[in-house]
């Protein structure tokens, strides 16, 4: 019996030697987040605090009886949830859609939005929180500038909760060049800090699809795509900024492969300003998209080349989202068609702070009928994270928001 004990250990030994440990440890079953299951609820965000309570929001259509608007559901550390789902917005004419959330360390939290409701076209609209789930103040404007539109805002809040809000603007509308990227700076008590700013400098052509990350003292990087920049596609930019508000420095490209298109990119930041990047890539692995990433240390220098994130390269993966812990543990979330043999999927990859893979790609969704899909990563300052993501036709009603919670325990 000791004999066979011994070889089994050999054999496991071996086995972790050759291939890591398979994935991160699941805390229960996979839950679905919205109560309310009637037609499309999608799109969802999610954030998390130091302690790992969390939150996640979504845009829900009809509900309000008013086209898309804007839930969420908080949860404690270990995953109950505080209360019921709540609307977020309080202007419910038309539609109020493709929310995004950020929260401090100690749990207060801020939600955004785009709103077709300043008379012009879509703006850009947020709501405070503190961290029992009470409204702070109303919901208020993001954008000054409001003629044409202002859509898909991102948010990142500091440790102290001072946060900032970017998103792509018409601004310049009528002159041959389309959409740039702009942000705004608030206080721990959602006042301005400054004007808006555009964020890029190459105004050629469009810039849009930002996001933003920033470390536990406010210094913060601001992401985005941009068409042709690179001369080839569309190509990964970022600018560095410090907890005042002042340039660090200027814009630079993240993707270093320039063939075809790199887009859609995603971005953590540690405690200390440590960052990374992630998107998907057009061909770049010869077989349709693929997931790479980059990163940084806090003074914006490259840490080793851009590597691939995903091992399974056939047909597309898409959508990366990346969530980083105080120390710079990361890991990286996406969609990937057919892994699963059933659509898409979703997929995850974890990371220790020096980038070496923890463990093997796992598979997020239990539920592998339709499209679970459209995923996001939120994870707390020791590396307990939650992935969620769309899910069509599990609740018994089209899109559903689905999560899942992990501990930061490796298991073989």
């Amino acid at each position: 019996m000791k004999t066979k004990l011994i070889g089994l250990m050999v054999v496991l030994v071996l086995l972790l030697g050759s291939y890591g440990s398979v994935s991160a440890a699941p805390v229960d079953d996979e839950f679905r987040v919205n109560t309310y299951t009637d037609s499309h609820q999608s799109t969802p965000a999610v954030a998390m605090d130091a302690s790992g309570n969390f939150v996640i929001t979504w845009h829900s259509y009809g509900q309000d009886s008013s086209g898309y608007g804007v839930y969420a559901q908080r949860y404690d550390r270990t995953g109950n949830p505080l209360g019921s789902e709540f609307q977020v917005n309080t202007c419910t004419t038309s539609h109020q859609y493709t929310p995004a959330v950020a929260m401090d360390a100690s749990g207060n939290f801020v939600i955004t939005w785009a709103s077709h409701q300043d008379g012009y076209g879509y703006g850009v609209y947020a709501q405070r929180y503190d961290r029992r789930g009470n409204v702070l103040g109303p919901e208020f404007q993001v954008n000054s500038y409001t003629d044409d539109h202002q859509r898909f805002p991102a948010v990142a809040m500091d440790a102290s909760g001072n946060f900032v809000i970017t998103w792509y603007s018409d601004q310049e509308v009528g002159t041959g060049i389309d959409y740039d990227v702009y942000a705004q700076r608030y206080d721990r008590t959602g006042n301005r800090l400054g004007s808006e700013f555009q964020v890029n400098t190459c105004t050629t052509d469009n810039q849009y699809t930002p996001a933003v990350a920033m470390d536990a003292s406010g210094n913060f990087v601001i992401i985005w795509h941009s068409y042709k920049q690179d001369r080839s596609g569309y190509g990964v930019y970022a600018r560095r900024y410090d907890r005042r508000g002042n340039v660090l420095g200027p814009e630079f490209q993240v993707n270093t492969c320039t063939t075809n298109d790199q887009q859609w990119p995603a971005v953590a930041m540690d405690a200390s300003g440590n960052f990374v990047i992630t998107w998907h890539s057009y061909q770049q692995d010869s077989s349709g998209r693929g997931v790479y990433a980059q990163r940084y240390d806090r003074r914006g220098n490259p840490l080793c080349p851009e590597f691939q994130v995903n091992t399974c390269t056939i047909d597309h993966q898409s959508a990366p989202a990346v969530a980083m812990d105080a120390s710079g543990n990361f890991v990286i979330t996406w969609e990937s068609n057919g892994q699963d043999s059933s659509g898409y999927g979703v997929y995850a990859q974890r990371y220790d702070r020096r980038g070496n893979p923890l463990g093997l790609e796992f598979r997020v969704n239990t539920w592998t009928i339709d499209h679970p899909f459209a995923s996001a990563v939120a994870m707390d300052a020791s590396g307990n994270f939650v992935i969620t993501w769309n899910s069509y036709g599990q609740d018994g009603s089209r899109y559903g928001v689905y999560a899942q919670r992990y501990d930061r325990t490796v298991t073989p």
